[in-house]
C-alpha cells in the first residue's frame, strides 16, 4: 500500500494513499476536499485551438517548409506564434504569424513572454 506525507504543517506522519491526512488529523480531510479548485489561466480557454485538426495540419506544413530554428539554425520542432493570438483563430491560424523555433528557443521565449510566471504561485 502507497503512503503520502501527512498535510498538516509540522507533522510528519504517513497518510494512506488516496488520502491527504494521518490518522491523528484525519478530521481535517473533509474541509481539504472542500477548498474551491484553483481557476483555470485564461490561456486555457483557447488551449484547445493547438488540439485542433486545422492547427495539426498548419504546424506540420510550416515545418515542412521551414525546418530549421530561425535562432540558432537547429532542427525546428515548434511552429511558434509571433504575435501572441489570444485565441483569434484568424491571427492562429496565419503562417505569416508563425516562426519556426526549436525547443529551447521556444521555452526561452515562452518564458519571457510570460515574465517568467512571476506571481503564478500564490
Amino acid at each position: 500500500m502507497k503512503t503520502t506525507l501527512c498535510h498538516k504543517k509540522g507533522c510528519f506522519c504517513t497518510a494512506v494513499s488516496g488520502l491527504h491526512f494521518c490518522e491523528k488529523h484525519k478530521e481535517l480531510e473533509a474541509e481539504y476536499n472542500k477548498r474551491p479548485t484553483p481557476q483555470r489561466k485564461k490561456s486555457s480557454a483557447y488551449h484547445s485551438l493547438y488540439n485542433s485538426t486545422a492547427w495539426r495540419q498548419t504546424s506540420k506544413a510550416f515545418l515542412a517548409k521551414y525546418p530549421y530554428c530561425f535562432i540558432c539554425g537547429a532542427r525546428a520542432t515548434v511552429a511558434d506564434h509571433i504575435q501572441p493570438h489570444r485565441g483569434e483563430p484568424a491571427l492562429f491560424y496565419d503562417m505569416n504569424n508563425l516562426q519556426p523555433l526549436c525547443w529551447k528557443h521556444h521555452s526561452a521565449k515562452t518564458l519571457k513572454e510570460n515574465n517568467y510566471f512571476k506571481g503564478a504561485r500564490g
